[in-house]
Protein backbone atom coordinates (compact mmCIF):
# COMPACT_ATOMS: atom_id res chain seq x y z
CA UNK A 1 0.00 0.00 0.00
CA UNK A 2 1.10 3.66 -1.17
CA UNK A 3 1.75 5.65 1.85
CA UNK A 4 -0.63 8.32 2.92
CA UNK A 5 0.11 10.90 0.38
CA UNK A 6 -3.37 12.50 0.40
CA UNK A 7 -2.86 14.02 3.72
CA UNK A 8 -4.33 17.87 4.67
CA UNK A 9 -1.53 18.63 7.33
CA UNK A 10 1.31 17.54 9.46
CA UNK A 11 0.25 19.92 12.06
CA UNK A 12 -0.47 18.99 15.42
CA UNK A 13 -3.05 20.21 17.44
CA UNK A 14 -4.16 20.32 20.50
CA UNK A 15 -8.00 18.96 21.69
CA UNK A 16 -9.70 18.76 24.65
CA UNK A 17 -11.89 15.73 24.74
CA UNK A 18 -14.70 15.09 26.82
CA UNK A 19 -16.52 11.13 25.74
CA UNK A 20 -19.54 11.53 28.42
CA UNK A 21 -21.38 8.69 29.71
CA UNK A 22 -23.14 5.56 28.41
CA UNK A 23 -21.75 4.78 24.97
CA UNK A 24 -19.38 8.24 24.84
CA UNK A 25 -16.06 6.17 25.64
CA UNK A 26 -16.86 3.65 22.62
CA UNK A 27 -18.10 6.12 19.98
CA UNK A 28 -15.00 8.87 20.93
CA UNK A 29 -12.82 5.67 19.78
CA UNK A 30 -14.35 5.21 16.42
CA UNK A 31 -14.16 8.93 16.35
CA UNK A 32 -10.22 9.27 17.19
CA UNK A 33 -9.11 6.11 15.20
CA UNK A 34 -11.32 7.48 12.29
CA UNK A 35 -9.00 10.79 12.17
CA UNK A 36 -5.84 9.34 12.47
CA UNK A 37 -6.31 7.34 9.97
CA UNK A 38 -6.61 10.54 7.68
CA UNK A 39 -2.87 11.54 9.07
CA UNK A 40 -3.92 14.22 10.83
CA UNK A 41 -2.23 14.73 14.14
CA UNK A 42 -4.15 15.76 17.51
CA UNK A 43 -2.95 15.52 21.37
CA UNK A 44 -6.06 14.89 22.79
CA UNK A 45 -6.15 16.06 26.36
CA UNK A 46 -9.08 13.63 27.81
CA UNK A 47 -11.11 14.12 30.88
CA UNK A 48 -14.07 11.38 31.87
CA UNK A 49 -16.33 13.35 34.11
CA UNK A 50 -19.99 12.41 33.21
CA UNK A 51 -21.80 14.34 35.72
CA UNK A 52 -20.19 17.20 36.34
CA UNK A 53 -17.99 19.86 34.94
CA UNK A 54 -14.26 19.95 36.55
CA UNK A 55 -12.06 23.06 36.72
CA UNK A 56 -8.83 21.26 34.97
CA UNK A 57 -11.37 20.50 32.51
CA UNK A 58 -12.30 24.02 32.08
CA UNK A 59 -8.58 25.02 31.99
CA UNK A 60 -7.81 22.67 29.29
CA UNK A 61 -10.57 23.65 26.65
CA UNK A 62 -9.90 27.77 27.23
CA UNK A 63 -5.93 26.38 26.79
CA UNK A 64 -6.88 24.08 23.37
CA UNK A 65 -9.52 26.50 21.94
CA UNK A 66 -11.21 23.54 20.96
CA UNK A 67 -13.29 21.01 22.84
CA UNK A 68 -15.17 17.52 21.78
CA UNK A 69 -17.82 16.42 24.08
CA UNK A 70 -20.42 13.81 23.96
CA UNK A 71 -23.80 13.36 25.68
CA UNK A 72 -23.46 13.99 29.78
CA UNK A 73 -25.70 11.99 32.35
CA UNK A 74 -27.41 14.97 33.00
CA UNK A 75 -28.31 14.12 36.76
CA UNK A 76 -31.25 15.63 38.10
CA UNK A 77 -30.30 17.47 40.89
CA UNK A 78 -32.80 20.31 42.90
CA UNK A 79 -31.19 23.74 42.46
CA UNK A 80 -28.50 22.65 40.06
CA UNK A 81 -28.39 22.81 36.52
CA UNK A 82 -27.72 19.80 34.15
CA UNK A 83 -23.79 19.30 33.58
CA UNK A 84 -24.12 20.18 29.76
CA UNK A 85 -25.86 23.20 30.50
CA UNK A 86 -23.22 23.91 33.59
CA UNK A 87 -20.29 23.57 31.13
CA UNK A 88 -21.98 25.61 28.12
CA UNK A 89 -22.39 28.65 30.95
CA UNK A 90 -18.64 27.91 32.41
CA UNK A 91 -17.49 28.45 29.10
CA UNK A 92 -19.66 31.52 28.26
CA UNK A 93 -21.68 29.90 25.06
CA UNK A 94 -23.70 32.15 23.28
CA UNK A 95 -24.52 30.33 19.39
CA UNK A 96 -25.35 26.76 18.80
CA UNK A 97 -25.58 25.73 15.41
CA UNK A 98 -27.10 22.66 14.38
CA UNK A 99 -26.50 22.08 10.54
CA UNK A 100 -28.91 19.32 9.35
CA UNK A 101 -28.56 17.01 6.21
CA UNK A 102 -29.49 13.79 5.34
CA UNK A 103 -26.76 11.66 4.24
CA UNK A 104 -27.26 9.77 1.15
CA UNK A 105 -28.24 6.43 1.58
CA UNK A 106 -29.38 6.57 5.21
CA UNK A 107 -32.88 6.07 5.88
CA UNK A 108 -34.29 10.16 5.90
CA UNK A 109 -38.20 11.30 5.83
CA UNK A 110 -36.73 14.03 3.62
CA UNK A 111 -33.43 12.67 2.11
CA UNK A 112 -33.04 16.45 0.67
CA UNK A 113 -33.76 18.41 3.76
CA UNK A 114 -30.99 20.94 4.10
CA UNK A 115 -30.99 23.42 7.19
CA UNK A 116 -29.51 25.41 9.26
CA UNK A 117 -30.69 26.27 13.14
CA UNK A 118 -28.51 29.04 14.76
CA UNK A 119 -29.79 29.28 18.00
CA UNK A 120 -28.88 32.30 20.75
CA UNK A 121 -27.60 30.44 23.68
CA UNK A 122 -26.84 32.91 26.48
CA UNK A 123 -29.82 33.68 27.97
CA UNK A 124 -33.68 33.36 27.24
CA UNK A 125 -35.50 31.04 29.92
CA UNK A 126 -32.29 29.11 30.02
CA UNK A 127 -31.03 31.41 32.56
CA UNK A 128 -31.77 28.98 35.43
CA UNK A 129 -33.45 32.39 36.97
CA UNK A 130 -36.28 29.86 38.64
CA UNK A 131 -38.01 30.77 42.27
CA UNK A 132 -41.33 29.85 44.00
CA UNK A 133 -43.51 33.14 44.38
CA UNK A 134 -46.43 31.12 46.22
CA UNK A 135 -47.45 27.55 47.38
CA UNK A 136 -47.59 25.40 44.03
CA UNK A 137 -46.40 28.47 41.94
CA UNK A 138 -42.93 28.51 40.19
CA UNK A 139 -42.16 31.91 38.12
CA UNK A 140 -39.34 31.42 35.31
CA UNK A 141 -37.57 34.48 33.98
CA UNK A 142 -37.23 34.69 30.40
CA UNK A 143 -34.31 37.65 29.75
CA UNK A 144 -33.87 38.95 26.57
CA UNK A 145 -31.41 41.66 25.92
CA UNK A 146 -31.03 43.91 22.43
CA UNK A 147 -27.25 43.23 22.53
CA UNK A 148 -27.79 39.27 22.22
CA UNK A 149 -30.22 39.37 19.85
CA UNK A 150 -28.07 42.19 17.36
CA UNK A 151 -25.03 39.69 18.17
CA UNK A 152 -26.86 36.36 16.91
CA UNK A 153 -28.86 38.05 14.79
CA UNK A 154 -25.34 39.39 12.71
CA UNK A 155 -23.76 35.76 13.45
CA UNK A 156 -26.72 34.22 11.54
CA UNK A 157 -26.41 36.69 8.42
CA UNK A 158 -23.00 36.84 8.36
CA UNK A 159 -22.29 32.85 8.29
CA UNK A 160 -24.87 32.79 5.64
CA UNK A 161 -23.80 35.06 3.20
CA UNK A 162 -20.31 33.36 3.72
CA UNK A 163 -21.63 30.16 3.01
CA UNK A 164 -23.52 30.91 0.16
CA UNK A 165 -27.36 30.62 1.79
CA UNK A 166 -30.09 32.24 0.40
CA UNK A 167 -32.94 32.81 3.06
CA UNK A 168 -32.66 33.45 6.87
CA UNK A 169 -36.11 32.81 8.99
CA UNK A 170 -36.38 34.32 11.91
CA UNK A 171 -38.47 32.43 14.71
CA UNK A 172 -40.37 34.06 17.09
CA UNK A 173 -43.59 34.14 19.05
CA UNK A 174 -43.96 37.62 19.46
CA UNK A 175 -47.52 37.46 18.94
CA UNK A 176 -47.58 36.35 22.26
CA UNK A 177 -44.41 37.73 24.10
CA UNK A 178 -44.34 41.17 22.54
CA UNK A 179 -41.79 42.48 24.60
CA UNK A 180 -39.07 39.71 24.94
CA UNK A 181 -39.70 37.91 21.48
CA UNK A 182 -40.95 41.53 20.03
CA UNK A 183 -37.34 42.97 20.44
CA UNK A 184 -35.82 39.78 19.20
CA UNK A 185 -37.55 40.09 15.71
CA UNK A 186 -37.32 43.61 15.97
CA UNK A 187 -33.51 43.11 16.26
CA UNK A 188 -33.37 40.71 13.66
CA UNK A 189 -35.36 42.70 11.30
CA UNK A 190 -33.13 45.47 11.78
CA UNK A 191 -30.12 43.40 11.09
CA UNK A 192 -31.56 41.82 7.49
CA UNK A 193 -31.29 45.01 6.30
CA UNK A 194 -27.47 45.35 5.90
CA UNK A 195 -28.19 41.73 3.90
CA UNK A 196 -30.18 42.86 1.02
CA UNK A 197 -28.97 39.63 -0.70
CA UNK A 198 -30.44 37.41 1.57
CA UNK A 199 -34.14 36.81 1.84
CA UNK A 200 -35.86 37.48 5.15
CA UNK A 201 -38.94 36.33 6.54
CA UNK A 202 -40.54 36.09 9.98
CA UNK A 203 -42.82 32.96 11.51
CA UNK A 204 -44.19 32.07 14.76
CA UNK A 205 -43.00 28.86 16.24
CA UNK A 206 -45.62 26.58 15.88
CA UNK A 207 -46.37 27.72 12.25
CA UNK A 208 -42.95 27.02 11.76
CA UNK A 209 -42.78 23.26 13.70
CA UNK A 210 -46.06 22.96 10.98
CA UNK A 211 -44.69 23.71 8.06
CA UNK A 212 -41.23 21.86 8.92
CA UNK A 213 -43.18 18.89 8.77
CA UNK A 214 -44.55 19.07 5.38
CA UNK A 215 -42.41 20.79 3.74
CA UNK A 216 -38.54 21.24 4.93
CA UNK A 217 -36.89 21.81 2.00
CA UNK A 218 -38.48 25.59 2.12
CA UNK A 219 -35.88 26.42 4.67
CA UNK A 220 -32.36 27.34 4.46
CA UNK A 221 -31.28 29.05 8.11
CA UNK A 222 -33.94 29.43 11.34
CA UNK A 223 -32.22 31.73 12.92
CA UNK A 224 -34.00 31.17 17.06
CA UNK A 225 -34.04 32.24 20.32
CA UNK A 226 -32.49 29.60 23.05
CA UNK A 227 -35.73 27.71 23.50
CA UNK A 228 -37.27 27.55 20.76
CA UNK A 229 -33.67 26.50 18.74
CA UNK A 230 -33.55 23.62 21.33
CA UNK A 231 -36.97 22.31 20.38
CA UNK A 232 -36.95 22.59 16.67
CA UNK A 233 -32.85 21.37 16.09
CA UNK A 234 -34.03 17.98 16.78
CA UNK A 235 -37.06 18.24 15.14
CA UNK A 236 -35.40 18.76 12.08
CA UNK A 237 -32.63 16.25 12.74
CA UNK A 238 -35.35 13.70 12.99
CA UNK A 239 -36.75 14.70 9.65
CA UNK A 240 -33.14 14.23 8.04
CA UNK A 241 -32.74 10.81 9.75
CA UNK A 242 -32.11 11.09 13.29
CA UNK A 243 -29.08 12.66 15.09
CA UNK A 244 -26.34 10.41 12.41
CA UNK A 245 -27.63 13.33 9.82
CA UNK A 246 -26.79 16.16 12.38
CA UNK A 247 -23.91 18.21 14.45
CA UNK A 248 -24.20 20.70 16.89
CA UNK A 249 -21.56 23.13 17.00
CA UNK A 250 -21.52 25.75 19.65
CA UNK A 251 -19.69 29.10 20.11
CA UNK A 252 -18.15 30.09 23.47
CA UNK A 253 -15.91 32.81 25.30
CA UNK A 254 -12.62 31.91 23.43
CA UNK A 255 -13.68 28.46 22.59
CA UNK A 256 -15.30 26.23 20.10
CA UNK A 257 -17.24 22.90 21.19
CA UNK A 258 -18.59 20.84 19.38
CA UNK A 259 -21.53 18.85 20.88
CA UNK A 260 -22.57 15.25 20.42
CA UNK A 261 -25.76 14.85 22.30
CA UNK A 262 -26.49 11.11 21.35
CA UNK A 263 -25.45 8.09 23.46
CA UNK A 264 -28.14 7.98 26.30
CA UNK A 265 -28.00 4.03 25.48
CA UNK A 266 -27.17 2.03 28.66
CA UNK A 267 -28.54 -0.94 27.56
CA UNK A 268 -26.05 -0.89 24.64
CA UNK A 269 -22.77 -0.04 26.29
CA UNK A 270 -20.35 -2.71 26.27
CA UNK A 271 -22.24 -4.67 23.88
CA UNK A 272 -20.17 -2.84 20.16
CA UNK A 273 -24.03 -1.86 19.57
CA UNK A 274 -23.72 1.87 19.76
CA UNK A 275 -23.86 3.90 16.35
CA UNK A 276 -20.40 6.00 15.94
CA UNK A 277 -21.59 8.09 12.91
CA UNK A 278 -22.78 11.02 15.07
CA UNK A 279 -19.65 11.32 17.11
CA UNK A 280 -17.97 10.81 14.01
CA UNK A 281 -19.79 13.27 12.36
CA UNK A 282 -19.01 15.65 15.18
CA UNK A 283 -14.91 14.86 14.44
CA UNK A 284 -15.75 16.53 10.75
CA UNK A 285 -16.93 19.39 12.00
CA UNK A 286 -13.81 19.87 14.89
CA UNK A 287 -11.52 19.12 11.56
CA UNK A 288 -13.37 21.42 9.35
CA UNK A 289 -12.62 24.43 11.98
CA UNK A 290 -8.98 23.09 12.42
CA UNK A 291 -9.03 23.96 8.80
CA UNK A 292 -8.24 20.55 7.70
CA UNK A 293 -10.77 20.20 5.13
CA UNK A 294 -9.14 17.08 3.06
CA UNK A 295 -9.16 14.85 5.65
CA UNK A 296 -12.94 15.97 6.77
CA UNK A 297 -13.73 15.50 2.95
CA UNK A 298 -12.47 11.85 3.18
CA UNK A 299 -14.34 11.00 5.76
CA UNK A 300 -17.20 12.75 4.79
CA UNK A 301 -16.95 10.36 1.54
CA UNK A 302 -16.30 7.13 3.73
CA UNK A 303 -19.71 8.06 5.75
CA UNK A 304 -21.80 8.04 2.46
CA UNK A 305 -19.86 4.58 0.40
CA UNK A 306 -20.95 3.01 3.87
CA UNK A 307 -24.36 4.31 3.90
CA UNK A 308 -24.54 3.58 0.32
CA UNK A 309 -23.36 -0.18 1.08
CA UNK A 310 -25.62 -0.89 4.22
CA UNK A 311 -23.68 -0.88 6.72
CA UNK A 312 -25.66 1.20 9.07
CA UNK A 313 -26.48 0.04 13.17
CA UNK A 314 -30.26 -0.93 14.38
CA UNK A 315 -30.92 2.40 15.00
CA UNK A 316 -31.09 3.19 11.20
CA UNK A 317 -32.51 -0.27 10.28
CA UNK A 318 -29.32 -2.54 10.05
CA UNK A 319 -27.39 -5.06 12.21
CA UNK A 320 -24.02 -3.92 11.94
CA UNK A 321 -21.89 -3.49 15.19
CA UNK A 322 -19.94 -0.57 16.27
CA UNK A 323 -16.73 -1.99 14.86
CA UNK A 324 -18.16 -3.01 11.68
CA UNK A 325 -18.89 0.40 10.95
CA UNK A 326 -15.30 1.63 12.11
CA UNK A 327 -13.90 -0.82 10.25
CA UNK A 328 -15.76 -0.09 6.85
CA UNK A 329 -14.90 4.17 7.45
CA UNK A 330 -11.54 2.91 7.84
CA UNK A 331 -11.50 0.51 4.82
CA UNK A 332 -13.09 3.15 2.63
CA UNK A 333 -10.16 5.76 4.06
CA UNK A 334 -7.81 3.33 2.80
CA UNK A 335 -8.73 2.83 -0.75
CA UNK A 336 -8.93 6.34 -1.03
CA UNK A 337 -4.35 6.40 -0.38
CA UNK A 338 -4.75 3.64 -2.71
CA UNK A 339 -6.81 5.46 -5.66
CA UNK A 340 -4.57 8.43 -4.74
Amino acid sequence: MMQNTINSSTVLHRVTLLPGAWVGSETSSVMQEVIAATGVLIEWERFDATDHVPKPLLDSAKRTGRLVRGRLSGVRTHGQLPPAVQLRQSLGSWCMMREVRAIPGAPARFPNIDVVVIREASEGIYTGMEHAVAEGVYEAIKVTTATACERIARHAYAWARAHGRKKVSIVHKSNIMKKSDGLFLKTAQRVAQEYPDIQTEEVIVDALCMRLVRWPESFDVLLTGNLFGDIVSDLCSGLAGGLTASTTTTTCEGVTLFENPHGKAPTLVGRDLANPIPMVQTGVKLLRDLGETIAADRIEAAIIAAAQAGCRTTDQGGAARCSEVRDTLLAHLASQEVEA
